[in-house]
C-alpha cells in the first residue's frame, strides 16, 4: 500500500512566446497537454507501467497565464480500482505575491499491457493523514458518480464535419497509441476555429466538460472530428464535439464532449450577438461550470497538500 502523499509529482513549465495567443496568454491546448503530462507521470510512477488517459472531468481556466510565467503542475494518485487510477492535477502560475491557481483537473488513467488492453494495477492506496482520508473518501464517491458517463456512448446528435487529423508518430505516447493530451491540444484549436467561424473574434478557452476516451486511436488512423456551436450566451459559446477514428483496425467511435470559449476580442469579455440555445443541456452545464469555477477561485495555495482539499466538505 502507498500513501497518497508519496504519489506526488511536480512538473514545471516556462511559458515561451510560441505558446501564447494574440492576447499574450497561454493557449488552452498547451495547458491541457501539460495537465495530461503531469497526470500521466503520476499514474505511470504508481503503476510502474504504461497508462492511457481514459477520462477527463469538467475543468476550468481560473487564472490567465501570461508569456514568461512559470507554471507549476502538481499531481497525485487519489483513487485506485482494478485497472484504473484517478489522478488529481493542480496547475499554478507563479507571481510575485505567490502562486495563483490556474486550473485543476481530475483524470482517470488505465494501466495497459503489451497488447494495449487493461491489466490490473495490483497496488493500493492508504491514507496517513486527515487530508489524505478526505481525498480518498471524496474520490471514491466521485468515481461512482462519473460511472454513468464512462458507460455512455458518444453524442447521438448530427454534427457537421469540421476537420480530419492523420495521427503521426509524434502524436503517439508509446508505440503506436495516440496520446490523449495531444488529441486535446488539437480539439482546443479546432474548437476555437469553430467559434471564430460562427462569429469572428478572439476566443479563449474558459472550460472543458468531461471527455471519455472510449476506444484507442493509433498512428496512421484518420481522426474525423465533427463539431458545432450548440449554445451562445452574451459573451461565451459552447462547442460540441464528436470524434471518430478509422483505419486498418476499422471505424471506432472514440469520444465526445464540450468546450466553452469566451469572446475576448476587446481584451475583455465581448458580446457575441444574439443568444442561441440548440442544446437545452448546455444551460445546465453552464450553471454547473459557473458554480464550480466560483468555488475554485476561492482556493489558496497549500504547499503541504493539494489545495483542492479545501473544496471538500468536512
Amino acid at each position: 500500500m502507498t500513501a497518497i502523499s508519496d504519489t506526488r509529482v511536480e512538473v514545471v513549465r516556462l511559458v515561451a512566446p510560441h505558446y501564447i495567443n494574440p492576447l499574450g496568454n497561454l493557449y488552452g491546448g498547451y495547458m491541457l497537454q501539460w495537465l495530461v503530462d503531469a497526470g500521466t507521470i503520476a499514474a505511470m510512477n504508481f503503476s510502474e507501467s504504461n497508462v492511457v488517459l481514459g477520462y477527463l472531468d469538467r475543468m476550468h481556466f481560473v487564472t490567465p497565464v501570461h508569456m514568461g510565467d512559470i507554471v507549476k503542475l502538481r499531481a497525485w494518485v487519489v483513487h485506485v480500482r482494478k485497472s484504473s487510477m484517478t489522478t488529481l492535477v493542480e496547475a499554478y502560475v507563479k507571481r510575485q505575491e505567490g502562486f495563483s491557481l490556474a486550473t485543476i483537473a481530475r483524470m482517470i488513467f488505465v494501466k495497459i499491457g503489451p497488447d494495449d488492453r487493461p491489466v490490473p494495477v495490483n497496488r493500493g492506496l492508504e491514507a496517513h493523514s486527515d487530508w489524505e482520508r478526505r481525498l480518498l473518501a471524496h474520490f471514491s464517491k466521485w468515481r461512482e458518480q462519473v460511472e454513468p458517463e464512462l458507460r455512455r456512448e458518444p453524442l447521438a446528435e448530427d454534427l457537421p464535419l469540421v476537420s480530419y487529423i492523420q495521427v503521426m508518430p509524434e502524436d503517439a505516447i508509446y508505440g503506436d497509441l495516440m496520446y490523449g493530451g495531444r488529441l486535446l491540444y488539437h480539439l482546443d484549436q479546432i474548437g476555437a476555429i469553430i467559434a471564430f467561424n460562427y462569429k469572428p473574434g478572439i476566443y479563449v478557452t474558459a472550460s472543458l466538460n468531461s471527455i471519455n476516451f472510449r476506444r484507442p486511436i493509433y498512428v496512421s488512423d484518420i481522426v474525423e472530428i465533427r463539431g458545432g456551436v450548440d449554445y451562445v450566451g452574451r459573451t461565451s459559446l459552447e462547442v460540441a464535439f464528436r470524434i471518430t477514428a478509422k483505419g486498418l483496425r476499422g471505424k471506432r467511435e472514440v469520444a465526445s464532449g464540450y468546450f466553452t470559449y469566451v469572446n475576448m476580442t476587446q481584451g475583455r469579455p465581448t458580446q457575441i450577438g444574439q443568444e442561441l440555445v440548440k442544446d437545452p443541456g448546455a444551460l445546465k452545464r453552464k450553471e454547473e461550470n459557473l458554480a464550480e469555477a466560483k468555488a475554485l477561485k476561492a482556493i489558496t495555495y497549500r504547499e503541504d497538500m493539494p489545495s483542492y482539499v479545501s473544496t471538500i466538505p468536512t
